[in-house]
């Protein structure tokens, strides 16, 4: 299964086109399963996890996008 750039949205979505990074390999699954009576419970789960998930990889992208904030600013001021 390929990754995501944004699970959630992605996994959940109501619209046609998926624009992330699975390439339309994950999109609208969970919602699906959301829909359906039988697998209601599990999908249920499933979104516990999923949001957990979500909540971890923003904050690794937020720690990356100020490392690379804090390298540009140090480039920056070495250059002046």
């Amino acid at each position: 299964m390929p990754n995501c750039s944004n699970p959630l949205q992605c996994q959940m979505a109501v619209r046609v086109l998926c624009t992330c990074d699975c390439g339309g390999a994950n999109h609208a699954k969970l919602r699906l399963m959301m829909d359906n009576p039988e697998t209601r419970e599990n999908a249920e789960l499933q979104l516990i996890e999923l949001k957990s998930y979500q909540t971890k990889l923003k904050k690794a992208k937020r720690i990356e996008r100020r490392k690379r904030r804090a390298e540009a600013r140090k480039a920056s001021k070495s250059i002046t």
